[in-house]
C-alpha cells in the first residue's frame, strides 16, 4: 500500500489484526517510531510490545514469555533483530497472522532511505512462505515499487495506491536571503503557539536555529543524531507532549511521527530529493487540519549536497542521486503547481491546485523581460574567464572598490560598474534565474559557469523573463490559510487543550492520542452536555468517552 502520511495505513493493519488470531509481527525502522506507535496501542487497551537494543535481557525474555502465552496482539521489531537467527527461531514458535513491513521504501536501494537490513527483508518469504506479507509506505515511485515487489518476493500482490494531493497542505518556496532567519520569522508569525518542525542540514544549525528561536519568544528544542539516545528521546517526548512547540531537527528525525496537530513544517535548505520533502511536508496536518509548508533554498544547496557525491563508488547509484538532486532544485524553481509537480514525480496525475501553492496563488504575476539584464550577467562571467562566483560577478557589475576587485584589475574591464542600477539581492535573483533556465552552470567551488545557451542570449536569439514578484524582494505575503470550516469558541477551545494536556501527563502519552485538535474543535463549537451529546461530536467513541469524556465535559460545563 502506498497511501500519504496521515492516509491511514496503520489502521490498514491494526485493524484486521484485532479480528483475527494470532498475533502480527510489525517490522519498523526507527526505536522511537515503535515506542510511539506501541505507546498508542496501548493506550487503547490493545496488547503491543517492541523488542529492541534499548531493552534488558530480562524486559525482552518477558515480553517474549507474553507473544508465546498468547497474551500479545502486536510485537515490533527492528529489521536487524529480524535478520537475527535466534529472532527466527523464536518466530517460528508463533502463530503469527501475518507480517507489516511499515516504511517499506527503505527496502529499496532507488528509494531516499535505503538500508542493507531492510534488504534482507526478502529472507522473510523463505523462512516464512506460508505466511502473508503486507509492505506500507508514504513514498514510492513507479521504480521503487517495483524494487519493493521483487526484494520481497511478493507473489501477484495486491497493489493498492492512494491519490498524492493533500488539499490541506498549502505548499510555498522562496529564494534564501542569508541564513533564512528573517524570511522564517515574518512566517512563523502566522504560527504562533502552533506545533511546527524546522529541518536543516546540519547538527550545528540545528543548535544555532533553537536558540535562536528561544531568544526570539519561540519553545523549541534541537534534535540530530549528534544527541545521546536518551535526550533524544526525551527531547521527542517534550515536543509530542506539547511542552514546547517547535522542533529544529535534522533529517534524523521524524520518520512515521504519528503527532496529528503539526501545523507547519520548514525547510532552512534544499532536501536531497523529492522523496525526503514528500515524507517531510506529510507530517504537517495529519489531522486534515489547514497546515502550512514553506522552503527556503538556493542554489548553493544544491552544489553542498552534490559534493557529498564525490564518495559514492558506485557509479550507476552516484547518477542515481545526482538526478535527484536536479530534481529537486527543478522543483523548487519551477514556476509551475508544487502539488502537481510531486504527482508527477510519483506517477499520479494532478490538475493544478489553484489555491494550495504559492505557484498557483501567483499564477497571474506580470512577467518582466530581464534579456539585457541576463546579458550583462553573462557577458560578466565571460569578461572574467569563468572564474568566479555570484558575489564576484554581482561585485564588479555593481562597480565595487573591493581589494580583491581591483587586485584582479577588474575594474577596467567594460562590464564594470554597468549594473549600478539593480541592487546586490535583485542581481542575486537574476543570477538564480539564469541557473534554473540552464544558461549558467555552477562549477567546482560554486565559480559560474556560461552554457551553450547563454551563447543566444548573448546573441539576442532567445529571450529571458523572470515573475515581476520575484523580483520584489519585499513583496507582501499573500493570504494563504483557508476560511475555517465552522466557527468555535477559541477560549473555550484552549481550555479543552490545556485539560488534554494535563490528561496525557498523567497517564504518559502524547497529547493527540486522547483527542486530536480536530475533536477538541468540535467540542468547542457543539458544547456538548452530557453523554450522549458527547457521542455525537467527530472523533469521540464509546471507549473515548469511558476514558475522558467526564473530565471535558466538565471543562465545557
Amino acid at each position: 500500500m502506498i497511501l500519504p502520511t496521515g492516509g491511514g495505513k496503520s489502521l490498514v493493519y491494526q485493524l484486521p489484526t484485532m479480528m483475527m488470531d494470532g498475533i502480527t509481527i510489525v517490522i519498523s525502522p526507527l526505536i522511537a517510531l515503535m515506542q510511539d506507535q506501541v505507546r498508542a496501542l496501548q493506550a487503547q487497551d490493545i496488547a503491543a510490545q517492541m523488542i529492541s537494543s534499548a531493552q534488558s535481557y530480562d524486559e525482552v525474555q518477558d515480553i517474549i514469555a507474553l507473544a508465546y502465552n498468547g497474551a500479545l496482539k502486536f510485537l515490533y521489531l527492528s529489521p536487524e533483530r529480524l535478520n537475527n537467527g535466534h529472532t527466527i527461531e523464536l518466530l517460528r514458535g508463533l502463530h503469527i497472522n501475518f507480517f507489516v513491513i511499515d516504511e517499506a521504501h527503505c527496502i529499496s536501494q532507488w528509494g531516499h532511505e535505503f538500508r542493507d537490513d531492510y534488504r534482507a527483508l526478502g529472507n522473510l518469504k523463505h523462512n516464512f512462505p506460508n505466511t502473508t506479507i503486507a509492505a506500507f509506505t508514504a513514498t514510492s515511485t513507479d521504480n521503487v515499487t517495483d524494487d519493493i515487489l521483487r526484494e520481497l518476493r511478493l507473489e501477484n500482490p495486491l497493489l493498492l495506491k492512494g491519490k498524492i494531493f493533500r488539499k490541506n497542505i498549502f505548499i510555498s518556496a522562496q529564494r534564501r536571503i542569508s541564513n533564512g532567519n528573517a524570511q522564517l520569522k515574518n512566517f512563523l508569525v502566522r504560527h504562533q503557539n502552533e506545533s511546527g518542525i524546522i529541518y536543516v542540514s546540519s547538527r550545528k544549525k540545528a543548535e544555532e536555529l533553537s536558540t535562536f528561536l528561544n531568544v526570539n519568544g519561540y519553545k523549541s528544542l534541537a534534535y540530530h543524531a549528534g544527541l545521546p539516545q536518551h535526550v533524544r528521546e526525551q527531547n521527542f517526548k517534550i515536543f509530542v507532549n506539547d511542552k514546547i512547540n517547535i522542533m529544529v531537527a535534522t533529517i534524523a528525525f521524524g520518520m512515521g511521527i504519528d503527532k496529528s496537530d503539526i501545523r507547519f513544517v520548514v525547510h532552512m535548505s534544499l532536501p536531497k530529493s523529492q522523496e525526503n520533502y514528500y515524507q517531510e511536508i506529510g507530517r504537517s496536518g495529519r489531522d486534515g487540519e489547514d497546515s502550512e509548508v514553506l522552503l527556503l533554498f538556493n542554489a548553493g544547496d544544491m552544489t553542498q549536497h552534490k559534493r557529498f557525491l564525490a564518495d559514492i563508488t558506485n557509479a550507476e547509484y552516484k547518477v542515481h542521486l545526482d538526478k535527484k538532486i536536479d530534481e529537486i532544485y527543478k522543483y523548487a524553481t519551477s514556476e509551475i503547481c508544487f502539488h502537481k509537480q510531486l504527482a508527477e514525480y510519483f506517477n499520479d496525475t494532478l490538475d493544478a491546485c489553484k489555491n494550495r501553492c504559492d505557484n498557483c496563488l501567483s499564477s497571474n504575476d506580470k512577467r518582466q523581460n530581464i534579456t539585457k539584464e541576463a546579458q550583462m550577467i553573462l557577458s560578466t562571467v565571460y569578461k572574467t574567464n569563468q572564474g568566479f562566483g555570484k558575489n564576484y560577478i554581482i561585485d564588479v557589475l555593481r562597480g565595487s572598490s573591493e581589494q580583491k576587485i581591483l587586485a584582479n584589475k577588474a575594474d577596467k574591464l567594460s562590464v564594470y560598474g554597468i549594473g549600478t542600477q539593480l541592487s546586490k539581492k535583485e542581481w542575486f535573483v537574476i543570477i538564480e534565474r539564469l541557473l534554473e533556465l540552464k544558461m549558467l552552470a555552477l562549477g567546482d567551488f560554486s565559480v559560474l559557469k556560461l552554457t551553450h545557451d547563454a551563447i543566444e542570449v548573448l546573441k539576442s536569439q532567445k529571450l529571458v523573463d523572470i515573475k515581476s514578484s520575484r523580483l520584489q524582494i519585499n513583496i507582501k505575503e499573500k493570504k494563504i490559510k483557508q476560511e475555517k470550516e465552522f466557527d468555535y469558541d477559541e477560549e473555550l477551545f484552549e481550555k479543552l487543550r490545556q485539560k488534554r494536556s494535563e490528561l496525557a501527563a498523567e497517564l504518559g502519552v502524547p497529547a493527540y492520542i486522547i483527542f486530536g485538535d480536530k475533536t477538541l474543535k468540535h467540542l468547542a463549537n457543539d458544547m456538548p452536555t452530557n453523554k450522549e451529546e458527547m457521542l455525537e461530536v467527530n472523533g469521540v467513541g464509546e471507549k473515548k468517552f469511558a476514558q475522558f469524556g467526564k473530565q471535558f465535559l466538565e471543562v465545557i460545563r
